[in-house]
């Protein structure tokens, strides 16, 4: 079990996680999500969803307004000129001008794209126990939302103790002595929606957040902003996915 619980509140309690479970949690990401400019990454997570891959996203941002409309910042890329060609040649093409950006992918299929000198510290912290639903009676439920199981991530001690030893902050990230956050699990769950089981004992950061992408498919996405002297450094992790609905598909 996790040794911490916690709670997470975005921007004047539009987030509140604990015992009033998974589903009020995830309406409530929404309407964060509803109120950002995540409709651009909709072409690069195209190019994903069609090839049924997922991916990586890591940068060095600015986090100079945490105003929801202009947070999180979003790497530019152009649309790309041709059609045809592999994942990762698209995507490739798409980066085109912005040479930091480095795009590989993995043996797994995994495609990275990964700004040269973004920081990796927090991604290589290790943690010594996630639950993620251990399948025990009176144990934490299923994950049925990937920003949910991310909150855990962020809770874990070891990232705590980390991100306060290194003065850098999530920005909506406020632990408090709250309920656990696998206790729950939103009501009349359909039967075919994608689910999270099984513990990690010993995983990095990063390896945790793979370990989730496999279950939701998507991006993982990483913003670093450095610290100066007048503030703390910024970090900002989310998971992004195309939402199919009746008229097409959105980015959630």
């Amino acid at each position: 079990m996790l040794r911490r619980a916690f709670s997470v509140g975005f921007i004047v309690g539009m987030l509140v996680v604990g015992s009033r479970g998974q589903d009020e949690a995830h309406r409530n990401l929404q309407a964060f999500i509803a109120r950002t400019k995540v409709g651009s990454l909709r072409p690069l997570l195209e190019v994903l969803d069609k090839a049924n891959l997922s991916g990586s996203l890591e940068f060095s941002g600015r986090c100079e307004s945490l105003v929801v409309q202009d947070f999180p910042e979003f790497p530019k890329f152009r649309a790309p000129a041709t059609s045809g060609g592999s994942p990762l040649q698209t995507l490739r093409e798409m980066f085109a001008d912005d040479p930091a950006m480095q795009v590989t992918q993995d043996p797994d299929g995994t495609i990275r794209m990964i700004e040269r000198g973004v920081p990796k510290d927090i991604l290589n912290v290790w943690i010594s126990y996630l639950p993620f639903g251990d399948g025990q009676a009176g144990g934490p439920r299923p994950i049925y939302d990937a920003n949910i199981a991310l909150m855990g991530i962020l809770g874990a001690p070891e990232v705590e103790v980390f991100m306060k030893a290194h003065h850098i902050e999530w920005p909506f990230l406020v632990f408090g002595p709250v309920s656990g956050i696998f206790d729950t699990v939103p009501p009349a769950v359909p039967p075919d929606v994608p689910q999270l089981w099984g513990p990690l004992d010993h995983v990095t950061f990063s390896g945790a957040m793979d370990y989730v992408l496999k279950a939701f498919p998507g991006i993982w996405f990483y913003e670093n902003c450095p610290r100066s002297a007048a503030k703390k450094g910024v970090v900002y992790f989310r998971f992004y996915h195309l939402e199919k609905t009746g008229s097409g598909a959105i980015v959630q």
